[in-house]
């Protein structure tokens, strides 16, 4: 092989390495990404080294905010209804922190953070306390209040916190506490230990932390499949 032909090999594949890397970066940083679970906190819903995939942002969030807006007599179900309510408050609490919602330039293309409106889903944030622990800067755990809702934290009756607009409160699963699979019947094993730092620890934790919302386990092919909404047997977070 010629050293022209090798050169012009060289420019094509540098060339087809400058096309390309842009746009991945550009769609990993804004709406999917992979994170690996560190720790036992979230087991048994989640164990360590699991790869999760998880989506960083709302794509055409006017669709949801369509959806979610829809009349009473198009909803099919209590629990939709229900749904679409919550949704409706998270919205006006997030909009009041400034964010842009209703804006079409917004609705058109995508909305980071994505909108969390589920008590039980589960997010990846950045860590308030990074600092102190600096390899541990992104942490896994479940939703388990809204902003605008008090919270009642696990392990604790007599503790009631207020959880500001635009923010979450966040735990481990690996609490003790008897959590039930809205798409399962059986109960699965748990432990009686706690082992997550969340927000017991540094209390509510603001949405510009959140990463996104953890949707798939991709890794390693055993436990291949969507992560369920769990929610706790008893709820521990209503609206004020």
């Amino acid at each position: 092989m010629s050293s022209n032909t090798t050169a012009s090999l060289l420019r094509r594949c540098f060339t087809s390495v400058a096309l390309i890397l842009p746009p991945a970066k550009f769609f990993l940083d804004t709406f999917y990404s992979l994170y690996r679970v560190e720790g036992s906190s979230m087991e048994p819903s989640l164990h360590d080294g699991d790869i999760l995939l998880v989506r960083k942002a709302d794509i055409l969030p006017y669709l949801d905010w369509k959806r979610w807006t829809t009349t009473s007599s198009s909803v099919s179900s209590y629990e939709e209804e229900n749904e679409n309510q919550t949704a409706l408050r998270v919205m006006a609490h997030d909009a009041q922190s400034g964010r842009p919602i209703g804006e079409t330039n917004t609705g058109y293309t995508y909305l980071h953070p994505p909108t969390i409106h589920r008590v039980g889903s589960v997010i990846v944030y950045r860590a308030p306390d990074a600092e102190k622990y600096p390899s541990r800067e992104y942490r896994v755990k479940r939703v388990i209040g809204l902003g605008g809702q008090i919270v009642r934290p696990n392990e604790s009756w007599h503790r009631i916190e207020r959880i500001p607009p635009f923010a979450l409160w966040v735990e481990g699963d690996n609490n003790g506490d008897d959590i039930s699979d809205e798409n399962e019947k059986d109960v699965t094993k748990r432990r009686h230990c706690s082992k997550s730092i969340d927000s017991r620890t540094y209390g509510p934790i603001c949405k510009n932390l959140v990463e996104g919302v953890a949707e798939r386990i991709v890794w390693p092919p055993s436990r291949w499949g969507e992560i369920s909404r769990l929610s706790p047997s008893v709820p521990r977070s209503w609206w004020a």
